[in-house]
C-alpha cells in the first residue's frame, strides 16, 4: 500500500511540470541548463539528492522569471540566480537571525539533516524552502514572509507550490498577483553573458 501510496505521490508531482508547463509556457531555448552528468556533481557539492520536480523545473525553464515573481535558483547559473551563492547567503543570514530571534526560524538550517534549504525568492523579498525531511521527492515547501508572518508550511512539492499559486489554491505572500497575464516566463542569461 505503502508503494502505491508513493507512486500516486510521485506521479502527480511529475503531472505538476506538465501543468506548469501547459499554463506558463517555458523557453524554446532555456538558458542556463547543462546535462545530467553535471547535475549529479551539482548534489554532490551540495551533499544531497535534489527532488525530481526541481530538476525538471530548471531543465525545462533554465533561469528567469516565472510568473512575473518567482526567481527558482539555478545550480548552473551564476549571480542572484546561483543556487550555490544563494544557498550559502540565504542560510547564513538565517543562521545570524536564529542566534538572534530563535523563536524566529523554527527549523535546522542546511546542511544540518532535516533542515531547510532555500531553493528561490521572489520580487518582493520572500524566501522560499524546502524542508529537507525524507526522500527528496517527499521534500515540502516553506514559504517566508520575510517582513510579516514569517514562516508558513505547505504538503506540496516546489511545483505542486507553484502551480497552487497560479490557480489560486495556495494564498500567494503578494496580494493582486497571478492573473492570467502573469502566466509567463522572461528568461535570463547568465550575467557573464549578458
Amino acid at each position: 500500500m505503502g508503494r502505491v501510496a508513493e507512486l500516486g505521490r510521485v506521479t502527480f508531482r511529475s503531472m505538476s511540470i506538465t501543468r506548469l508547463k501547459q499554463l506558463v509556457l517555458p523557453p524554446t531555448k532555456p538558458a542556463d541548463v547543462r546535462d545530467l552528468d553535471e547535475w549529479r556533481s551539482t548534489e554532490e557539492k551540495l551533499g544531497l539528492m535534489l527532488p525530481g520536480d526541481y530538476r525538471d523545473f530548471i531543465f525545462t525553464y533554465g533561469t528567469g522569471l516565472f510568473a512575473r515573481f518567482f526567481r527558482v535558483y539555478n545550480p548552473f547559473a551564476t549571480g542572484p540566480m546561483a543556487l550555490f551563492s544563494s544557498v550559502q547567503e540565504t542560510c547564513e543570514w538565517r543562521r545570524q537571525t536564529k542566534k538572534d530571534f530563535p523563536d524566529r526560524v523554527p527549523y535546522p538550517i542546511y546542511p544540518e539533516r532535516q533542515g531547510i534549504l532555500p531553493w528561490g525568492n521572489d520580487e518582493n523579498g520572500h524566501d522560499y524552502y524546502w524542508f529537507t525531511k525524507g526522500a527528496p521527492d517527499d521534500w515540502t515547501v516553506l514559504s517566508d514572509n520575510v517582513r510579516g508572518s514569517g514562516f508558513a508550511e505547505h504538503e506540496c512539492s516546489m511545483t505542486e507550490y507553484l502551480l497552487g499559486v497560479l490557480l489560486g489554491r495556495i494564498k500567494p505572500l503578494a496580494e493582486d498577483c497571478f492573473t492570467k497575464e502573469d502566466h509567463v516566463f522572461k528568461p535570463f542569461a547568465c550575467e557573464a553573458e549578458a
